[in-house]
């Protein structure tokens, strides 16, 4: 009996950290704190989205439908909490910082979630 596949999230968080990297290798055509604060955005984006992936598909299977449930609403909550930590951090500890790169940075890979339907085949 075969059971029903894992979907590849974690393509999802390749193609987030690329665009991150892409992001800001553009950023660096600016400046080098432009570089550095859409690094950083990238990240901030990135990085809880991968803790989410990792939280949210740790189960599967009917029998595991409490924890699924319970796995992605702990997931979804730890990625709100960890991406405001991190804008925090960077908010009060980064100097200088090009806050327009930083958001850039974010937003490019926020945005990378409509391809990521099609890159992980969901």
């Amino acid at each position: 009996m075969a059971g029903i596949p894992r979907p590849p999230a974690y393509r999802i968080v390749i193609l987030q950290l690329f665009l991150t990297c892409l992001v800001a290798l553009l950023g660096l055509l600016h400046s080098p704190t432009a570089a550095k604060s859409a690094l950083l955005g990238g990240l901030t984006c990135a990085l809880p989205n991968a803790y989410f992936i990792w939280k949210a598909f740790r189960y599967t299977g009917a029998r595991a439908a409490a924890q699924v449930v319970q796995s992605f609403y702990q997931g979804e909550s730890w990625k709100f909490v960890l991406t405001a930590l991190c804008f925090g951090v960077i908010f009060q500890r980064v100097e200088p910082l090009n806050v327009l790169a930083l958001f850039a940075g974010f937003i490019t890979v926020q945005l990378g979630h409509l391809a990521s339907a099609k890159i992980a085949n969901l």
